[in-house]
């Protein structure tokens, strides 16, 4: 008998040891337009603060576009080769989507121009075995290449040459995973057999092995605040996890149903959770979405402890970003520098302009190749809490866009 106790204490405790729970969301979920056709196994992206939804079972060859303001879908140009449980990437305004399934697994690689609603038939991806089937692809972009995974087979394509390289294979094994990219690395989690989460380094090109993953499956997932969240694992829950500590942290949230096979995005400070179907505990999975899963919904992230709330320079050299004073720069007045970063996440500055221009001489300088990796701004007056001061850190690969906004007190 006291066998069965200890046992049960050393359950509980590595348990324990394993998830982090911090306090709860203060915002409630909201109830959003529903989709116009059920759909698992969608693509989600956002691009200047739309939501785009591609594909999915039920609906593989759909293009839709959500617009948060109206809260209204509007039906856009098909996709050529429809799919469900593929993979996708946002580069600028263009959408691009790989692999996934029809009737059969294939290789397809398409992009699609959110500026002109427009779809383009790129080259295959050079799968030696195309049949990945659903979910089994991954992709991230890290710089200026699209880096696509399908089971040990692993490729980039790069944006400036469109071609396509085989890079080394992992020695893992995953199935019916998700890829994020964080700080430059790029994330493989899923189900594996020692629960574990697979990072690959550009910069090194080599893979490792992280630990606190889990042998869940059918997850969506997104990168807010140098965090990857994965929502709809439990319903009153966000699975956080910590690439630092290599452990998942677990949110307390308002109750929502767990989803499989969902799609999820990040607009600003708001995770909205589209599609998929009702967990259960067999995990009866199916191809054919659950007509009560029109349904769309968010919450707010704004509130929410997480582990990593800023963008980190990590171990790079600072530089001087403030560059020399120039008689022929304008640094009169002030202006508000507003930065969208490819995720569509939008952070405004009330900065001089003085602090601009030093800000837009580093983004020229690190778009020629020269200097540190991010830029460190400081808050001023926006600083909120019981802080001395407080900084933010922008990463130059996760700018999609900036406007400068000048006036004078």
């Amino acid at each position: 008998m006291k066998k069965w106790i200890v046992m049960i204490l050393l359950v509980i405790l590595s348990f324990t040891q394993s998830f982090q729970l911090v306090h709860a969301a203060k915002d409630e979920w909201n109830q959003l337009a529903d989709l116009p056709t059920a759909r698992i196994g969608a693509v989600a992206n956002a691009v200047d603060g739309k939501i785009y939804v591609i594909g999915g079972f039920n609906a593989l060859n759909e293009t839709l576009e959500y617009n948060p303001s109206t809260n209204q879908w509007t039906k856009m140009k098909d996709i050529p080769s429809g799919r469900g449980g593929a993979a996708s990437v946002v580069v600028g305004s263009k959408i691009y989507v790989l692999a996934g399934k029809h009737q059969n697994s294939f290789n397809k690689f398409e992009v699609y121009d959110t500026k002109k609603d427009e779809w383009e038939v790129l080259t295959d991806i050079p799968f030696e075995s195309p049949s990945k089937g659903a979910y089994n692809v991954q992709a991230g972009v890290i710089g200026n290449k699209i880096y696509v995974l399908g089971g040990n087979e692993f490729f980039s394509y790069d944006l400036t040459e469109n071609k396509w390289k085989k890079e080394a294979s992992p020695s893992f094994k995953t199935q019916r995973a998700i890829g994020l990219v964080l700080k430059d690395k790029f994330y493989i989690i899923g189900e594996n057999n020692n629960g574990e989460i697979f990072e690959f380094d550009a910069a090194n090109e080599s893979w490792s092995a992280k630990k606190g993953g889990f042998k869940k499956v059918y997850l969506t997932g997104v990168t807010y605040k140098d965090n990857m969240i994965l929502p709809t694992i439990s319903p009153n829950r966000l699975y956080v996890y910590n690439d630092e500590k290599e452990e998942m942290v677990k949110v307390v949230i308002p109750n929502n149903d767990i989803r499989v096979g969902a799609s999820s995005v990040i607009i600003g400070d708001m995770l909205y959770v589209i599609g998929g179907r009702k967990y259960n505990q067999n995990l009866n999975y199916t191809d054919v979405a659950d007509r009560n899963y029109k349904s769309v919904i968010s919450i707010s992230l704004k509130d929410l402890e997480l582990p990593n709330n800023t963008e980190t320079p990590g171990d790079k050299d600072p530089e001087p970003t403030t560059p020399p004073k120039d008689d022929a720069t304008d640094e009169d007045g002030d202006a508000l520098l507003i930065i969208t970063m490819v995720n569509g996440l939008q952070k405004e500055y009330d900065l001089s302009m003085k602090e601009v221009n030093a800000f837009l001489s580093w983004y020229k300088k690190r778009d020629a190749g020269e200097g540190p990796g991010f830029y460190e701004i400081d808050e001023h007056d926006n600083n909120k809490g019981p802080f001395e001061s407080k900084k933010d850190y922008v990463v130059f690969n996760n700018i999609l866009m900036f406007e400068v906004n000048k006036y004078k007190k």
